[in-house]
């Protein structure tokens, strides 16, 4: 029997990691499951919770609910709500779950996931809000997760920048992890799950208290959609989420020499740490070269952003959450200090 929130309802699931490193092979799989469904990201829960906080009203309640139901993540969920069906909650957990329950509804399971890479720096907010929760952080060989970066032109757009966002990401998930109880937090190789994974699998549904499946091993729409998307002026297919056993230590044969080297430099005893293959060779970084990598990254970024078709729609949803994020800062500098 799985564990159940504070109003009854089972556990919500978080699979959270550095991006790139196998969260949505972990997703689609356990999507799989005849109990457990995930939407697509979410990306607003820790942000709207330190901006918005509890509604105190049915007012605070129904404009809450309209934020996050605009997000073109969640419209893309085709949910049935409006804002009026938050009115009488009173907590920033119940209006999450009423939404993740009618998705949930929606595909006929009885427990609902989240999927959202970058929630692994917020680990402690997601078990601040459901401390029945379970968490589940993927990791990946931190120079893998480089190379798949920079080939779909997403996130980090240099080496520099993708050994600093991997270091950061999975030291402080790891950190965050091993303050919670081992009941709600659970890490996941992504080279294991490649490797051996109805071991890893079974491993995870006895973490989230769930029979193990064979049918998270079958096809489903999620995992075998094709996708294509537009980054800038390219386009790339999302092709169909597989388990790729040979998907490892690819930075052997594509990352050039120079690459290890800058990705070691920066990241390097984080890795050996995590058991990781390191060759040890390192070089000194100088100041004028991390500000050159950090402004060729934005530059990239930037450019990418304005020649996205969907640039327009983007831009409503950066503005909202960036409001938000504003809104969280402006609440942290009101708190009087002790």
């Amino acid at each position: 029997m799985n564990s159940a929130g504070s109003d009854g309802a089972a556990a919500p699931i978080f699979i959270v990691g550095c991006p790139r490193s196998g969260t949505s092979l972990l997703r689609d799989i356990l999507d799989g499951h005849l109990n457990l469904t995930f939407p697509t990201e979410s990306h607003f829960i820790p942000v709207f919770f330190k901006a918005y906080g509890d509604p105190q009203t049915q007012g605070e309640a129904r404009r809450l609910a309209a934020r996050i139901l605009r997000l073109r993540w969640v419209r893309s969920w085709g949910l049935a709500l409006e804002p009026g069906d938050f009115a009488h909650d009173r907590s920033f957990r119940k209006v999450v779950t009423r939404i993740y329950s009618e998705y949930a509804r929606n595909k006929k399971k009885a427990r609902w996931g989240d999927k959202t890479p970058q929630y692994v720096a917020e680990i402690p907010v997601l078990y601040a809000l459901f401390p029945k929760c379970k968490i589940i952080h993927v990791y990946r060989d931190g120079r893998d997760v480089a190379l798949s970066w920079l080939r779909v032109g997403l996130d980090a757009r240099n080496i520099f920048t993708a050994a600093l966002s991997w270091k950061k990401f999975v030291s402080k998930g790891r950190r965050d992890g091993a303050a919670l109880p081992s009941s709600a937090y659970l890490e996941v190789r992504y080279e294991s799950l490649l490797a051996c994974p109805e071991k890893v699998i079974r491993d995870v549904c006895a973490f989230l208290e769930e029979p193990f499946s064979e049918a998270v091993f079958r096809k489903n729409p999620l995992r075998h959609n094709q996708r294509q998307m537009r980054l800038g002026r390219r386009d790339f297919g999302i092709l169909d989420t597989q388990i790729v056993t040979t998907n490892v230590q690819k930075w052997k044969t594509e990352m050039p020499p120079p690459a290890r080297v800058l990705f070691e430099s920066l990241a390097g005893d984080l890795l050996a740490s995590m058991g990781y293959e390191v060759a040890g060779a390192t070089r000194q970084i100088s100041g004028l070269e991390r500000i050159m990598w950090r402004a060729h990254h934005w530059s990239c970024w930037v450019v990418d952003r304005m020649n996205s078709k969907d640039f327009l729609e983007w831009l409503v949803t950066f503005l909202s959450m960036t409001y938000a994020r504003i809104r969280k800062i402006l609440i942290r500098c009101a708190r009087p200090t002790s």
